[in-house]
């Protein structure tokens, strides 16, 4: 082997112990992520494989997302809250 093929291999060999000695971090980093909602970084793959392989499961998490959207209901013409009376305030049933 030439001078160029060793320092390949020892790059790649160098490289493949910074992955190894970084995974711990990443994956406390990605579990801190998920503890806090934000999910994680191949999260949103199998969304698309619920789509085809589990059609029941991806209905159940559109409408588990279509609760969350609920918008305020709009005010109608008769209710209180005018903004020369005061603050408006839209109470929104829980």
């Amino acid at each position: 082997m030439d001078v160029s093929a060793w320092i390949a291999l020892g790059v790649i060999g160098i490289l493949g112990l910074a992955g190894a000695a970084a995974t711990p971090a990443l994956l406390r980093d990605a579990r801190r992520r998920q503890e806090r909602g934000g999910g994680g970084s191949l999260g949103g793959i199998s969304g698309g494989m619920d789509a085809i392989w589990r059609p029941s499961a991806e209905e159940a998490n559109a409408q588990w997302l279509a609760q969350l959207e609920v918008p305020a209901p709009a005010p109608t013409p008769g209710d209180r809250g005018d903004l020369d009376d005061g603050p408006l305030v839209i109470e929104v049933p829980r």
